[in-house]
């Protein structure tokens, strides 16, 4: 049997959310690319509070998940997935040093710092802070496919945590998407006035 059948086989209800939430994941990539070819302004500009309680929501998978990479316990994972294999996993930090939930941590804290940037800051620093703040969220994005995609492919398990976190970062790319280009846009109306 190929190998990938056999790790897929191994938590197929996980590993089939996995894949669908990495297609979501992909989609939403290249639907904020897309949004760049549009010359009209967003038709949908969601509260830009939401961007806080998900990046707040995020923060708090990313810290349930450093407590269980840190302090080597097990996750509670529910009924789908198998979050320990996944946490325990050579994947679960980057360059074997920094566990993911602890870069998880710092991204949701610098994306709530660009928020109040882009919120709050004088004007000359708020489109800085919203194309930085989108390009972490798209950053974020591709991060979470690439470990998304470990998961059922490599791993062979599912965190669900781990795809709650996706989820949250592909929130914050869409929503800060029409945000960043109606501040981008409103500027070069300013520049061209």
């Amino acid at each position: 049997m190929n190998t990938f059948l056999i790790r897929f086989s191994q938590d197929p209800i996980g590993n089939t959310l996995a894949v669908i939430v990495l297609l979501l994941l992909l989609a939403g990539f290249i639907q904020s690319l897309l949004a760049f070819s549009n010359d009209e302004p967003p038709k949908r500009r969601p509260p830009a509070w939401w961007i806080v309680v998900l990046a707040l929501a995020g923060a708090a998978v990313a810290f349930y998940m450093a407590y269980v990479e840190i302090n080597k316990v097990e996750a509670l994972c529910g009924p789908v997935g198998n979050c320990n294999s996944v946490q325990q996993s050579r994947y679960a930090t980057l360059f074997g040093v920094l566990p993911v939930g602890v870069f998880g941590i710092i991204g949701y804290i610098a994306i709530l710092v660009a928020w109040a940037f882009q919120t709050y800051a004088p004007a000359p620093l708020r489109v800085p802070a919203a194309l930085t703040l989108w390009g972490m969220t798209l950053f974020g994005t591709l991060f979470s496919a690439y470990l998304t995609f470990l998961e059922p492919f490599v791993i062979g398990a599912t965190c669900i945590w781990c795809i709650s976190s996706a989820l949250i970062m592909l929130a914050l790319l869409y929503l800060e998407t029409p945000l960043m280009l109606a501040l981008w846009q409103a500027e070069e109306e300013d520049d061209l006035a």
